[in-house]
């Protein structure tokens, strides 16, 4: 994301047809939360040290109002986490705003799927070039992978590489580098790590480990030229008859889908296969989706032990937090939404 708001800044963007865009200052919207890592040191204190002017708002999230801010005070810079851009997107008053400021998208906390990634450029065709995307956590004390512009184009389900500073690891469950390419719990090394859980030395010592290194909870690999792809949390992972699953991969096909708004995909216990994969989607507004013809869409690309075997087709939005990921706890049932809240 460092690098996205750098791009921003220097206002080199080029429209879609090639022509370079006309320059503005730079003018960031903060719509994250600013007890989120990216909301803190993305937005608030890396504007503030760069003199950016920088426009606040409620932290309640409403669609027609990021646009109407943007439209108003000219805004270059826009960290879109979470549900973020689905629900700008999908919003009713998509159109009736001018939105051709916006220089600079940049994504985290949730997943970003190659195709909304895909939709976002066409519907702001003045960012097409300029989104970035990057990977922290708030123990990581900052961004461990970062990545933008072509790179992300390349390689739009990558995290990036090790921003300066940083050092990421794949490791197994005796905590040993596995080789390049194969999936196991990410670490990251930096001078930038949290000292300690305040008053809890017993989650210090699980999070924190010799040399330093933070053990993320983060499922992913790294390929031969050091780029990180995140597959899933770790809880998240389902185990279906023997095999793991990543539900990323099959949130990410399913996303591909016209009619599909958003959607997360859960295990559920099973009698014999131990987990099953169940998904739960919301369709674009007015659309009516078979879980039969989504199934056969998810199944032109997935292996068959992959494809969810139960379907949750639901009008409202998905659950999410404050930094705008998903609760997967609350569709399995586990929590609630008042829970959680309090």
């Amino acid at each position: 994301m460092v690098r996205v708001m750098a791009a921003a800044q220097a206002q080199q963007a080029n429209g879609a047809e090639g022509e370079p865009l006309p320059p503005l200052e730079p003018c960031a919207l903060v719509t994250v939360p600013l007890f989120h890592l990216s909301g803190l040191y993305a937005c608030a204190i890396m504007m503030l040290a760069q003199g950016i002017k920088t426009v606040y708002r409620d932290p309640r999230f409403d669609a027609e109002d990021v646009m109407r801010l943007i439209d108003k005070e000219q805004v270059t810079i826009w960290s879109a986490l979470g549900s973020a851009p689905h629900q700008v997107l999908g919003d009713p008053a998509f159109g009736r705003y001018d939105l051709s400021s916006l220089r600079s998208v940049g994504f985290g906390g949730a997943p970003t799927s190659p195709d909304l990634q895909r939709r976002i450029t066409e519907a702001f065709p003045t960012v097409r070039g300029n989104l970035g995307m990057g990977y922290g956590l708030s123990e990581s004390g900052g961004m461990g992978a970062i990545i933008g512009g072509s790179e992300l184009l390349e390689r739009p389900t990558s995290t990036g590489r090790a921003a300066v500073g940083h050092q990421i690891e794949i490791r197994d469950d005796a905590g040993q580098p596995v080789p390049t390419g194969e999936n196991g719990e990410i670490y990251i090394r930096s001078p930038y790590l949290m000292l300690e859980y305040w008053r809890d030395p017993q989650a210090t010592a699980k999070t924190i480990l010799p040399g330093r290194w933070l053990a993320t909870g983060d499922i992913g690999r790294l390929d031969d030229e050091g780029y990180l792809y995140i597959d899933s949390r770790a809880r998240d992972m389902i185990l279906r008859s023997g095999e793991n699953i990543y539900p990323v991969e099959i949130e990410n096909r399913l996303d591909a889908h016209p009619l599909v708004r958003e959607c997360a995909v859960v295990g559920i216990e099973h009698p014999s296969l131990g987990q099953e994969v169940r998904a739960i989607v919301v369709p674009i507004a007015d659309a009516t989706i078979e879980p039969e013809a989504l199934g056969e869409f998810a199944g032109e690309t997935l292996a068959p032990y992959k494809v969810p075997t139960q379907w949750e087709m639901r009008i409202e939005p998905l659950p999410r937090n404050a930094a705008g990921k998903i609760i997967k706890s609350v569709l399995t049932g586990e929590r609630t939404l008042e829970q959680i809240e309090e």
